[in-house]
């Protein structure tokens, strides 16, 4: 339930709730000052009587109308009045007859009534209606006719509401302080419950929060509701194992930060320590014929060279890393480029006996946006890595290459030893090396594939890699057409 319908359903019961308890306080205190509840009947106006049949000052009024109108003589004759007095007994009503201004009857009970304060003649009312007389209050019925000699009679068929007085004055003030303490009480708990409900969940979070901030990014918290603040929540664990994956993979670029340092060192350290002893052989005469010194200076070209291309290496990959290689992309037919960098890399293969394939179908469109110098950096890694790897005695690379309607796929694939499944997850990182020997001829800085997937990213391209042991290796770069 979302905190707006928790709200809103709130603020219905804060109305809802006092006004239920008001009309059962109000049920219970009315029966215990009235002692029966029917009994107000006998004093509310009729309007609001709803018994489905009438009662029985009501017949009894009914019949007084009746009578004035078959035989108003007889209605005010002394006997009949008599008769009448015990039937208004059984009702705890009285009756009182008014012939123009002047009392001519009234029942014992009422002769003490200020007469002066009933209704004028022509205000007749068939329903009781509750009226103040003097220093009482009565329900009235008033009927009005007149006799054959003119005069003006009124009938008032009366009942004390005293009773009504006394439970209105005692009645409302206690029901009033109760719909009060209704009021505050209904009020006063959901709002605590409601505010429990939003701050429980809220201190949650502010104590997530203050374990982040002291660096602990291993304490989860849990989603337990679907509203906004369980929303909110399931965001703050989603953003709190982001950044434990961000801090972790933060540890590990520092790790193989300082990794580079020390193999670049030692890469860096084994050459020149080479070219420092060849120049020492060559000053301490030692290198004492021509052929010897020209060994020593090829020997001191190859380590100088060595070095050139692992500087150059990890310079371009510190610049794609910062986003600071320019990329001048042109439309070509890949197509076309890899068929001349094939025929220029043919001679140096064949010199290590190995044998290139190149298959695609003459047919397909090969067009794409490509960085010629990058994309040649990034197939020279690819195939030197292979070769460096490659321990058979016929050494194969398979180039093929197909196009679909969205992309240009590009795969080159080696018959080397194949690469541990446990390391092909990694292959692409920086500084990964999955043959974690250094020597001359497999070792190197690890920055090959990764430079190579970086470029292939600027381009916008997918690169990647499948590997079976003892069979080979072979990677796949798709670009968009």
């Amino acid at each position: 339930m979302s905190i707006k319908l928790r709200l809103i359903l709130s603020n219905i019961a804060m109305i809802t709730v006092p006004i239920i308890l008001f009309m059962i306080t109000s049920f219970l205190l009315m029966i215990v000052f009235l002692g029966d509840i029917r009994e107000m009947a006998n004093f509310l106006p009729e309007s609001h009587n709803y018994h489905k049949t009438k009662q029985e000052d009501t017949l009894l009024f009914l019949s007084l109308k009746e009578k004035s109108a078959a035989d108003p003589e007889e209605l005010l004759s002394k006997e009949y009045l008599e008769a009448l007095n015990k039937d208004l007994k059984e009702i705890d009503s009285g009756l009182i007859i008014r012939k123009n201004d002047d009392v001519i009857y009234a029942t014992s009970e009422l002769k003490r009534v200020h007469t002066q304060g009933l209704p004028v003649f022509g205000a007749e009312k068939s329903f009781r209606s509750l009226e103040k007389i003097g220093e009482q209050t009565f329900a009235i019925k008033q009927h009005d006719f007149y006799l054959h000699d003119g005069s003006q009679i009124s009938l008032f068929l009366m009942r004390d509401a005293s009773p009504w007085n006394q439970f209105v004055r005692t009645f409302f003030p206690i029901l009033f302080g109760l719909c009060l303490l209704i009021l505050i009480a209904t009020n006063g708990l959901l709002a605590y419950f409601v505010s429990k409900s939003i701050i429980k969940p809220i201190n949650q979070l502010k104590k997530a929060a203050h374990f982040i901030k002291n660096g602990n990014l291993e304490h989860s918290i849990t989603a337990s509701r679907n509203d906004e603040i369980g929303q909110l929540t399931q965001a703050f664990e989603e953003m709190r194992i982001q950044l434990k994956a961000s801090h972790e993979v933060q540890k590990q670029y520092e790790n193989n930060r300082k990794e580079l340092i020390a193999h670049i060192s030692h890469d860096l350290k084994t050459p020149i320590t080479s070219i420092k002893g060849y120049i020492e052989g060559i000053r301490d005469g030692v290198a004492d014929t021509p052929e010897r010194r020209a060994r020593y200076i090829q020997t001191i070209y190859t380590k100088a060279v060595d070095m050139d291309h692992l500087i150059d290496e990890l310079f371009l990959f510190s610049k794609l890393d910062l986003g600071k290689v320019p990329f001048e992309f042109e439309k070509i037919d890949i197509k076309n480029y890899l068929t001349d960098f094939f025929e220029e890399l043919s001679f140096d293969l064949r010199k290590q006996n190995v044998e290139l394939n190149f298959q695609f179908n003459p047919q397909g469109d090969y067009d794409v946006l490509v960085d010629r110098d990058k994309f040649k950096r990034v197939l020279a890694n690819i195939i030197n890595n292979s070769l460096k790897y490659m321990d058979k005695d016929k050494k194969e690379l398979t180039i093929s290459m197909h196009s679909t309607n969205e992309n240009v796929e590009i795969s080159i694939a080696d018959n080397g030893p194949g690469i541990p499944d446990k390391s092909i997850p990694f292959i692409f990182n920086q500084f990964y090396r999955a043959e974690q020997s250094r020597n001359k001829l497999t070792g190197g800085s690890g920055l090959g594939l990764s430079i190579a997937k970086m470029i292939i990213e600027e381009h916008n391209g997918v690169i990647k890699l499948e590997s079976t042991i003892q069979v080979g290796t072979k990677i796949t770069i798709i670009l968009p057409y």
